[in-house]
């Protein structure tokens, strides 16, 4: 089997080719000629039934020891006869168009830097500030309502933003002006860190949020209020006091993300963060070509499934016809001889009439009849073009 066509293309093969394959070959040379793992060849032989050789097996056989193999049990009701192998796509290869948008992006941004106050903030990000003033004077208001209100409920009071959260806030402004700088759009931007980005027209979604922990000891008092949403945070876990940047967006391999330490920042790493945001667009109309591709590709095999399907069904009733036909020609046979035998018999009887017509007649009725069962009335020709209908 040729591996790179294997890599490019579906394998339709039966249950009993593949047992006799995955008992001459050991799995994970036979799953790489797949185009994919040992392991996923297995679950392939489990699910069509088809026993696999123990561990051991081709140490024992390549050692001249004995060896058994185990029988291929009859075929479940349910179990498919033939399975189509799709070969594991590739590993993602560094796209050059992507790595000159990265690099062009990181150059780019080198003089932004995360602002040290607050009236610099992006107008995205400022926009948060006004939603949390709001949002801290509506729950003021409805607390003083439902104190009359014996039975009443309200949102517990908003804090005011505390570092933490200021911090956060300028740390994204910087990453939004990054990300504008090199063409990008912010189209969607919630208080609690996500957001999402148009690059080249694709979105791009992304978190600006805290690490968060699992502390030791559970604070209490001032030292757990370090957020003004605690409620954006999952309970029980605790800021490390350090942010977290990550490409949540599937760009396929592994995921991208930024953690800062007690030595680095995400300014730091912020040409880097616009770079791969920049890129992601690329990476992006690349999947895009890729998926329609493999579409492609699929309503192809696809075409070419129904079309073996339909000559399986051409062929089996052209079969069927043709045995008619077999069976048509010995019914003639037969007819014609018993014809035969009526002449003869018509010499020696005379033709004397039956219900009003000769017996000559009744003869010529009768062969008339039996000539429709003739099959080669056409000849060859007429009998495989009735055939082929």
């Amino acid at each position: 089997m040729d591996g790179s066509v294997a890599q490019r293309r579906s394998h339709r093969v039966s249950r009993d080719e593949l047992y006799a394959l995955v008992w001459k070959t050991p799995m994970s040379r036979l799953g790489a000629e797949y185009g994919i793992t040992g392991n996923g060849l297995a679950k392939i032989c489990d699910r069509l039934g088809i026993p696999c050789p123990p561990r051991g097996y081709w140490a024992k056989k390549e050692a001249g020891k004995p060896v058994v193999t185990f029988k291929l049990p009859p075929r479940q009701d349910g179990v498919p006869e033939w399975v189509d192998i799709q070969p594991a796509p590739p590993k993602p290869a560094p796209l050059p168009q992507a790595t000159a948008s990265a690099v062009a992006a990181s150059a780019a941004v080198t003089e932004i830097a995360v602002p040290s106050g607050l009236d610099e903030l992006h107008p995205k990000v400022k926009a948060w500030l006004a939603e949390h003033k709001r949002e801290q004077r509506e729950r003021e208001q409805e607390n003083r309502k439902r104190r009359r209100d014996v039975w009443g409920w309200s949102k517990p009071l908003l804090d005011d933003l505390t570092e933490r959260d200021l911090y956060r806030f300028r740390v994204t402004s910087a990453i939004f002006r990054a990300v504008e700088k090199v063409t990008g759009k912010i189209e969607n931007a919630l208080i609690t860190g996500k957001v999402t980005f148009l690059i080249g027209g694709r979105k791009v979604e992304c978190s600006i949020m805290e690490k968060m922990m699992k502390a030791l000891k559970r604070p209490e008092g001032e030292g757990a209020k370090w957020t003004a949403y605690p409620s954006h945070h999952q309970t029980g876990l605790q800021s490390s006091g350090f942010l977290r940047v990550t490409i949540t967006t599937y760009l396929g391999g592994k995921q991208l993300q930024w953690v800062e330490t007690s030595t680095k920042k995400i300014s730091d790493w912020l040409p880097e963060i616009a770079g791969a945001i920049a890129s992601a667009g690329d990476i992006l109309a690349q999947q895009e070509l890729e998926r329609e591709e493999r579409e492609r590709r699929y309503r192809e095999e696809e075409a070419l499934r129904w079309e073996r399907q339909r000559q399986r069904e051409l062929d089996e009733r052209r079969w069927i016809r043709f045995r008619e036909k077999a069976g048509e020609w010995e019914e003639h046979a037969r007819l014609v001889a018993f014809l035969a035998d009526l002449r003869q018999r018509l010499g020696a009887e005379g033709n004397i009439e039956i219900d009003g017509r000769p017996l000559s007649e009744w003869i010529a009725w009768a062969q008339a009849k039996a000539d429709v069962l003739d099959p080669f009335q056409g000849g060859l020709s007429g009998l495989f073009g009735s055939i082929a209908r």
